[in-house]
């Protein structure tokens, strides 16, 4: 369901808590969620394709989508909170994601150069690495793509 403004104080919450760890192990302070002003993530829930993830009438999580325009979509930020991760669920939203974009041709994303469990989970969802760039001095990020033509 698209993000509404009184949601977003819960979704950063959570974002907050889901990207911790990542601040900790790239030290990237400029780019990581954990740093994002309210402001900012109310404004791109008003901007992009953004969503509240629900379960059992609690938020647990939120997803950030750009319309590249052309059939082709990216996947700018999806996030859990902690004690919903590893049950599941990060597969079934991507699926009800790609089926709510049925024209989509291809979608793109991002993620860090350490996070095996992202890389492997992605790669079961048929993305293929395709290049990487640098972010930081200890920031990696690998970059994916699913071609659905």
């Amino acid at each position: 369901m698209r993000t509404h403004e009184n949601e977003v104080p819960k979704l950063l919450e959570i974002q907050k808590e889901s990207f911790a760890e990542d601040l900790k192990r790239y030290k990237d302070q400029d780019s990581n969620p954990v740093n994002e002003p309210m402001e900012r993530l109310l404004r791109k829930t008003q901007v992009f394709l953004h969503y509240t993830i629900w379960l059992n009438g609690e938020i647990i999580g939120g997803i950030d989508i750009r319309d590249l325009n052309n059939n082709r979509y990216r996947l700018n930020r999806i996030f859990l909170s902690n004690n919903q991760q590893n049950k599941g669920y990060g597969t079934r939203i991507m699926e009800l994601i790609e089926s709510e974009f049925p024209l989509a041709k291809e979608w793109s994303l991002d993620t860090p150069h350490l996070n095996t469990r992202n890389h492997h989970f992605y790669e079961k969802l048929g993305y293929k690495k395709i290049n990487e760039h640098q972010v930081t001095d200890t920031l990696t990020l690998f970059d994916y793509v699913k071609k659905l033509e």
